[in-house]
């Protein structure tokens, strides 16, 4: 159950966004034999594919290039999608833009990781153990070995940097419309903002969709400032 999960969230469309691997195929092809672990996402034979209900040619076409389309994920997803306890896609952002790649995150101490933004002890040692255990480091290994090469987006830039976003940090929390988390974040960073997974005292801003929960009710006991999305794109104009 834990592999077939892991996969789940691996194929995910704030992970590596591989469409056309859904829940549902994810069970089916792993009870099938088709699927054993995250690796084999990227052997998959797809000519027993064909004949299966709901793949016809296109269908596997298309799934064969949503998986082909995804090795060249960015940094930041791939963080994201190998599913470290405690790292969501805040989290995963600001690893990406320390380290650069995947390698130098690998080696990190644990002191030198408790001591980046919004990561406290607890997030580090869970990063720390995650990079030491040998099934981890194998399947990365082998990840890479079946032709993942990451692209690490440098989007800040000083020079284009929107002077109200410049240096403040930001909270995204609940259901945005018409517009992906992902695509929040690389708004703010694109303009100079920065991207925190909690609230805290440091917190500028935290931008609210519909269902926002405990984020906004710490924003509000701190007197944080909250945004709509509608806000948040005035302060770019």
């Amino acid at each position: 159950a834990q592999v077939v999960e892991r996969i789940i969230h691996f194929v995910s469309k704030d992970a590596m966004d591989i469409r056309g691997f859904g829940e549902a195929n994810v069970r089916k092809f792993y009870e099938l034999g088709l699927l054993k672990d995250i690796p084999s996402i990227y052997i998959l034979d797809f000519n027993n594919l064909k004949g299966m209900e709901g793949f016809g040619q296109k269908s596997i076409d298309n799934l064969q290039s949503a998986i082909e389309n995804s090795k060249k994920q960015p940094l930041h997803r791939l963080i994201y999608a190998l599913g470290i306890r405690h790292v969501g896609e805040a989290t995963a952002k600001t690893l990406a833009k320390h380290y650069k790649t995947l390698d130098k995150l690998m080696q990190a101490s644990l002191e030198e990781l408790s001591l980046l933004p919004d990561i406290g002890i607890v997030v580090a040692s869970s990063i720390n153990n995650f990079f030491k255990d040998q099934h981890n480091i194998a399947i990365i290994a082998e990840l890479l070995r079946l032709g993942i090469t990451y692209e690490l987006n440098e989007q800040v830039n000083a020079t284009n940097s929107n002077l109200s976003l410049l240096n403040k940090k930001f909270v995204v929390t609940g259901t945005l419309a018409n517009i992906s988390r992902d695509e929040v974040y690389a708004l703010i960073e694109s303009n100079g903002g920065n991207i925190q997974s909690n609230v805290n005292k440091n917190t500028n801003y935290v931008v609210v969709g519909e269902n926002a929960g405990s984020k906004l009710t710490k924003a509000n006991e701190l007197n944080i400032p909250t945004l709509t999305l509608e806000q948040l794109y005035s302060m770019l104009k």
